[in-house]
Order: structure tokens, then sequence, then C-alpha cells
């Protein structure tokens, strides 16, 4: 835990080498209370929201070699009403395909999988207030997780969070999920995602800027930013194609956690653009045979990334 702790803070003094002359001559307004980047929207939104993302992480080797993989990865979701409809998809870029055959099993010339994609329908069941310091949220969704045939694996669960404004507009939110798949065996149970976050409002932000002299009185005006920082941890079940070369109709249960800082820009109230660095550790891939039964886990080796989106609100 504390090598990830010391990564987001090498993270956020490298932000803050490159930012300070761009903040210094940007105009920072408050905005609207700072979202979660480790979790689904959770504000009912009366408008229609649409947002796309792109990340990726850079390549890296298996820990006891055979092979290494970079993953880059495309987002897709909109908000109506109480309901949050997203798609994900997984794209990976194998190396050392001689290493993987004898890792996978699969012979010298077949990659292990190509593409993991998600479909996730949430519901908000709860989103409130105890104080004006606390808010709450519980979600309840329906998941379909395949590598190219869908259904593949169907869970259905809740996820939640709680967060805490703990100095005027600088928030700490933790959030949970968890997701039950269809009936397997007993060593495959579905879906278990945890995640911390702070959250700064672009009114506080300039503040704090200004405090410790790397924000000159600026004044308010059309430009704002906000700053999230995350730290999760998740693992994900995936179907596999009836003509996987490792375990046709198996399932791939992957582990990945990051730590994220990202700078958000708000032109307008129309538009959110957010951009930041990752490091990705505790990465794994662990497989099943169809009936649900474990097989085999592979290890691989902390690597550097990003990510950026765009959010429209209508």
């Amino acid at each position: 835990m504390f090598r990830p702790l010391l990564i987001a803070a090498a993270l956020l003094s490298a932000l803050a080498v490159f930012a300070p002359p761009a903040l210094a001559q940007s105009n920072v307004t408050m905005g609207n209370e700072p979202g979660f980047l480790v979790a689904a929207p959770t504000n009912v939104s009366k408008d229609l929201q649409l947002q796309g993302g792109l990340g990726h992480v850079a390549q890296s080797d298996f820990s006891n070699g055979l092979g290494s993989v970079s993953v880059t990865r495309a987002s897709m979701s909109a908000d109506y009403s109480i309901f949050h409809l997203s798609y994900d998809i997984d794209y990976f870029k194998w190396s050392g395909k001689d290493g993987l055959g004898r890792r996978f099993g699969t012979g010298g010339g077949e990659t292990p999988w190509d593409t993991l994609q998600d479909i996730t329908l949430q519901t908000r069941l709860l989103n409130n207030r105890l104080t004006d310091k606390w808010r709450y949220w519980v979600n309840a969704e329906v998941n379909a997780s395949y590598e190219m045939v869908a259904p593949g694996a169907v869970g259905a669960g809740v996820d939640g969070g709680v967060a805490y404004d703990f100095w005027d507009g600088w928030m700490l939110g933790l959030t949970g999920r968890t997701v039950a798949l269809s009936a397997l065996n007993s060593d495959l149970f579905g879906d278990v995602e945890l995640g911390l976050a702070v959250a700064v409002s672009q009114k506080t932000l300039r503040r704090t800027l200004q405090s410790v002299g790397l924000l000159q009185d600026a004044k308010p005006g059309s430009e704002h930013l906000a700053l999230n920082f995350a730290i999760s941890t998740q693992e994900k079940t995936y179907g596999l194609a009836p003509d996987n070369p490792v375990y046709g109709s198996g399932y791939l249960s992957v582990v990945r956690s990051k730590v994220g800082l990202y700078l958000d820009y708000l032109p307008n109230k129309a538009l959110t653009f957010s951009i930041g660095p990752e490091y990705h550790y505790n990465r794994q891939y662990k497989l099943y045979n169809k009936a649900g039964s474990y097989k085999s886990s592979h290890d691989l080796d902390n690597a550097l990334g990003g990510f950026a989106r765009i959010l429209w609100r209508f």
C-alpha cells in the first residue's frame, strides 16, 4: 500500500512542476461539486450526459518472463435520469508469442485473447446528503462481460460510496462494488472493486494555489480547473469465447489496481475535459475452465499509463 502512495506523491509533484505556468495565466472559478473517477457518476441528471474516455497501460512483462502485453481501453457512457449505461472495450497488444505459447499452452502462433468487452446498466437507488459535509450513494447494476460473444459472464450487484468534505471543498470519497455472477463453481464468485478518491472544487483549488504562491490574484473568468486523485483496486471476470485457445467458453478474472491524478478543464457548463497520468500495479490474470474451476494465475509487472475523457451535458 505504501508504494502506490509514494507513486501518487510523485505524480502530484510532477503535475505541480508542469502546471503552475498554465495555472498562473488561468482564471479559475467555482463550478459544480467534484466527481469521482473511480466510480460511475451518481448525480441524478435531468439532462442527457454523454462521456467518452481513452486509457492506455504501457507494455509490461509477465513477472517471470515468457511474454509481455500493453492494454488500450476505450469507453463510452450515457446518463439520463436515474440510469447510467456504459460500454468498455480493452485492446491487448501481445509481444513474445513463443513465450506466451509456453505460458498459456496455446502454441507459438496464437494470442490468449485480443479484446475484452463490458456492458453495464446502473440504476441509482440512493443519492443523498446526511449533512452539509457528508454525501452517500447506492446503485444497483446488471453487467455482461465477454471476450467476443455476448453476454459472457452475466452478473448483478450493487455499488456505492460515501464522500466527506474535510476542508472547504476538498472531498474524500470511499467507494465499493460487488457483482455476483450466474451460478458457477465456488472458485469463481464475481467482481469486487474498492476505491479511494480525493477531489477538489475549482474555488478551493484556486484558493489553495494562491496560498502557496502558484496562482497570483487570478480573477474569475471563463476558464475552470479542478483536480482529482484516485486509488482503486478491482477484480473483474470475463467470459471467454468458445474458440478461445486457452480455455474455450472459460472465464478470465482480471485483477488490477491503479493510482491516478487527473486535471479537469471546464470551458463551460456543457463540457468537461480530463487528463492525467496513472500508475498500474498488483496486476494478475486468473483463468478458469467453463465450469468455473480455477486453473492458473499469471502476474504482470507494474506499468505507467494515462487516461483522458470528455463529458458532454445536453
